[in-house]
């Protein structure tokens, strides 16, 4: 007996199935919250130099408020170097305007930009530190540990190294999953990203944080692949195209949800915890997932399978023959006989092919998604509202595919998706930027219809990936 004929006894989508799917499902949503928390704990806020703690004292500016400092010691678009306070008094004397820094009673700034007419000042990085707006963000770790002009590069290598996490996560996780079993390493990428989770939300540095981040990156992508494989497996042909989505799409309500935690919870630290802490719950499954039917039988685990087999029959309300376990093993598909490598992927030309195009597609869908995504906050309006709307418009993007795909095939509407998505970002890419309410709105606009189309390819690449190689492999 195949699998899939199985799964058609059984109930392709029976009610066994849908509670322990929607189950996996929740786990989407922790999921995306772990992926692009750096939109919101490593915003940039806007800052200019410090200038309330320069010694001043002796000098006609002593008594300046915080507002008048700012006027006379910061340049105007320069939010990394201030005016050099020696060079500042030294123009003000040679241009013999010192007297009139003041009215008759010394109480009202007349402003030194315009008392000094056209003379240049000399201007040095900031000497006590930087000052960071509180309008949108209580802290983030930019502003914590001054991730700005020289030590820019911090943010950036954050990005990095999470990415690189979720390399390892899913190569190590793949590997282990297939050896191992699905279950266990479920639990052991919620194990990792609680722990990781934690610790980085009482990083002290920097250096402390990077190595935390990364095992984040690791143990949310692991967990998510071996969450979204199981989904997928336990239900039947006629339903694998709407579990895979379905299941993305908890990962968009994580994402939009993301947006309203983040409003809510402005200080990074506590938005760290507020994410993290949930996935504790996920260990409440272990008296609820099963592991892998499939996995079960390829691995000789005959009775585990049968014991989960007869569970699933007896809540679908349908009766399995007593060898059945026994059919399945007659099915190739489910033999360990076969182990596969990364090189069964360029083994033949067609498949040095199929392989190259599905990795070239991978690359092309993560970089765009990735970058439309994490960059939210530089379009114009709120970063929270954008943030949410680039969650929503994924919505329909998978319901599109869910109507489509079982009707016209994969390949026609990941082209067509892709061909949406990149048209979209290079005409928003290619407004001009002057200022114009309109022109920033509409090239909002354009962005959201570009990942409208990017998650609707991501989507299926997704999917393809998931029919095209094994679980290992993949």
């Amino acid at each position: 007996m195949h699998f899939d004929d199985l799964m058609k006894i059984l109930g392709e989508f029976g009610l066994y199935q849908r509670v322990r799917f929607f189950l996996l499902c929740l786990f989407s949503i922790a999921s995306a919250w772990h992926a692009l928390n750096m939109v919101f704990i490593g915003a940039a806020p806007d800052f200019h130099c410090n200038v309330d703690t320069i010694n001043l004292s002796g000098s006609p500016l002593e008594n300046l408020s915080t507002v008048q400092r700012k006027s006379v010691l910061i340049p105007p678009d320069a939010e990394c170097y201030q005016y050099d306070v020696m060079d500042t008094l030294d123009k003000l004397k040679s241009a013999g305007v010192w007297p009139t820094l003041y009215n008759q009673n010394n109480t009202i700034f007349l402003g030194v930009a315009s008392l000094l007419g056209n003379r240049s000042r000399t201007t040095v990085a900031c000497t006590d530190g930087y000052e960071y707006s509180r309008d949108v963000y209580d802290e983030t770790i930019t502003s914590e540990f001054n991730l700005v002009c020289e030590r820019e590069f911090w943010k950036s290598t954050s990005k990095s190294v999470f990415f690189a996490g979720r390399l390892c996560g899913a190569i190590v996780f793949g590997q282990l999953s297939d050896r191992f079993g699905r279950r266990p390493m479920f639990f052991l990428g919620c194990l990792m990203l609680v722990v990781a989770g934690t610790v980085a939300s009482l990083a002290p540095t920097m250096i402390i944080f990077l190595p935390m981040y990364f095992c984040q990156g690791a143990a949310h992508t692991g967990a998510f692949l071996v969450a979204y494989t199981l989904a997928t497996e336990m239900v039947g042909p006629r339903y694998r195209v709407i579990a895979g989505f379905v299941s993305q799409s908890f990962y968009s309500i994580g994402f939009m949800t993301l947006a309203g935690i983040a409003f809510l919870i402005r200080e990074w630290r506590y938005l760290e915890i507020a994410i993290t802490l949930p996935v504790i719950l996920f260990g409440v499954y272990w008296w609820f997932l099963p592991e892998s039917i499939r996995w079960l039988i390829s691995h000789g685990r005959d009775k585990e399978a049968d014991s989960i087999l007869r569970a699933a029959a007896a809540t679908n309300g349908v009766k399995l023959d007593d060898n059945v376990v026994a059919s399945l093993r007659e099915d190739p598909s489910m033999k360990a006989s076969r182990q596969y490598y990364f090189v069964d992927c360029v083994r033949s030309w067609k498949m040095t092919r199929l392989s190259l195009n599905v990795w070239f597609n991978w690359l092309v869908n993560a970089l765009v998604y990735y970058g439309l995504s994490l960059n939210t906050e530089n379009l114009a309006g709120s970063p929270y509202l954008n943030f949410c709307v680039a969650g929503a418009v994924e919505i329909p993007a998978y319901i599109i595919c869910i109507l489509l795909l079982n009707k016209v095939g994969r390949r026609w509407p990941l082209v067509l998706s892709m061909f949406l998505g990149g048209i979209a970002c290079i005409l928003s890419g290619c407004l001009p930027t002057d200022g114009s309410r309109a022109l920033e709105t509409f090239a909002v606009v354009l962005a959201m219809v570009g990942k409208f189309g990017i998650t609707a390819s991501y989507g299926i690449i997704y999917l393809m990936t998931a029919e095209i190689f094994p679980t290992v492999i993949r």
